[in-house]
């Protein structure tokens, strides 16, 4: 069994993701009081994690050797970057301290500086001594992780924290603790509910016979596919002797050729976002913004207009000799309206959206006023008999729509920046925001059917 590695297009996979954080950002800033603060606070880790790996560039490949004591990661790491790695004051196999390794010309600084690796620890082996020519895995960052199963509690914490920012995990095991609980429920477990692109390693198979290194191969492969990891294969090696060390560089020169996995690493953030994001949405709700001209009409009618309009319309016919004064609009009629409006722009959404857009949509005694100011400021047409008979009648309709227009036009420029735009924007920050749920749906039935 093999991984393949498509090949894609960084800059414009870059841009599709950078887009896509930006409007999870904007859309949590609009959306923040409907989501619960722990989901809340998950995904602002999720937006800065993401936002800061597409800045530091995609063309970089960040590869991390993780396993626990024993599993002989250090030994592979050393066999892998091929030349001396020595780390002043450090003790092997066992290191509280991550190191890297990092392949090509360009400096990989700010990458690591965001990984937390220490500058005595890095190797740069563009011409480091002994180091030979290695152009496919030109822009590979490689990783050597504390063991996740240390008694220290710093060394955990440091690989828990690392984990996370990883493009591919290279899980290394060894025959004696490879099915240990700690590493499939605390880690192995959560990187295929995440997504995270991972190879599995069989270390130390230079300790078995030929038949028992397959058997404890075939056995993690099933161990794996109980964690959902039905397409990781394993890859029986043996880093002190080299066996196998050849398949495993060849996979990961696919891996650094293909550009694509840093992308992978960051789309699968979005994914385990979209999941983290379900318990605070609707499936399948689509927030439809209610009839604008219909709750304008509604508040020119409340606000008296529709009445004067006809009385004035009556005086141009010669059936009436006076228009009624303006008057002021009633609070509680302005709230009925708001209200409405509210509960036909939240239909089918939790009750916290429709919490957030209540919230959003200014308050009855602000639209009130503010509509009142605008309906003052209306220039009115002249009310007069006209004096043609025969032509009173198409005056007095036409002197009434203008009438009914000019209100209309002064209450919705009243309202759409207090009531309309912020109740699209929240719907917008929605569908932003389900655009990941959808995502992650898409991908949960495959991951289902391929574990069954």
């Amino acid at each position: 069994m093999s991984v393949s590695f498509d090949h894609l297009a960084p800059r414009d996979e870059s841009a599709v993701l950078r887009a896509r954080v930006d409007r999870l950002r904007s859309s949590l800033h609009w959306a923040r009081e409907a989501i619960p603060l722990a989901v809340r606070d998950e995904l602002h880790a999720t937006v800065d994690r993401c936002e800061e790996r597409l800045r530091l560039g995609i063309d970089w490949t960040v590869i991390a050797l993780a396993g626990g004591t024993g599993s002989g990661k250090s030994t592979l790491f050393n066999a892998l970057v091929g030349v001396p790695f020595a780390v002043p004051g450090v003790a092997r196999p066992t290191t509280s301290q991550v190191s890297a390794a990092v392949w090509g010309p360009d400096d990989a600084g700010a990458l690591l500086d965001w990984l937390g690796v220490g500058r005595e620890r890095r190797l740069r082996r563009e011409g480091a001594a002994g180091a030979a020519e290695d152009p496919q895995l030109s822009g590979l960052v490689l990783l050597d992780l504390p063991d996740h199963d240390s008694i220290n509690p710093h060394n955990r914490e440091l690989v828990d924290t690392i984990i996370p920012r990883v493009d591919l995990l290279l899980w290394v095991v060894d025959p004696q603790k490879y099915a240990d609980h700690a590493i499939h429920s605390g880690y192995l477990r959560a990187a295929s509910d995440h997504g995270q692109p991972s190879l599995v390693v069989l270390n130390h198979v230079d300790r078995l016979t030929t038949e028992d290194g397959w058997a404890v191969a075939r056995d993690l492969q099933r161990l794996l596919a109980e964690d959902g990891m039905v397409d990781v294969p394993v890859m029986p090696l043996s880093a002190r002797t080299g066996q196998g060390v050849d398949v495993l560089r060849a996979e990961l020169e696919g891996a650094v050729q293909a550009r694509s996995v840093a992308a992978d690493a960051v789309a699968a953030d979005l994914v385990e976002a979209g999941r983290t994001l379900e318990r605070a949405l609707a499936r399948d709700a689509d927030p439809v913004l209610p009839d604008v001209q219909e709750l304008v009409a509604a508040l020119t009618a409340a606000a008296g207009v529709d009445a004067r309009a006809e009385a004035a319309a009556a005086v141009v016919a010669g059936r009436g000799t006076t228009v009624p004064e303006p008057t002021p609009l009633r609070r509680d009629v302005v709230e009925r309206e708001r209200l409405d409006w509210v509960d036909a722009a939240s239909e089918g959404l939790p009750v916290t959206w429709r919490i957030v857009i209540g919230d959003a949509v200014a308050p009855a005694d602000e639209l009130t006023e503010r509509i009142d100011a605008a309906l003052s400021d209306v220039e009115w047409p002249p009310v007069a008999p006209h004096r043609s008979l025969w032509r009173r009648r198409a005056r007095a309709a036409a002197l009434r729509r203008e009438m009914i227009a000019s209100a209309h036009a002064a209450v919705r420029g009243a309202i759409e920046p207090l009531v309309v735009h912020p109740t699209a924007l929240i719907h917008q920050a929605y569908r932003n925001l389900d655009e990941l749920t959808v995502i992650a749906r898409a991908e949960a039935p495959d991951r289902r059917d391929a574990a069954e």
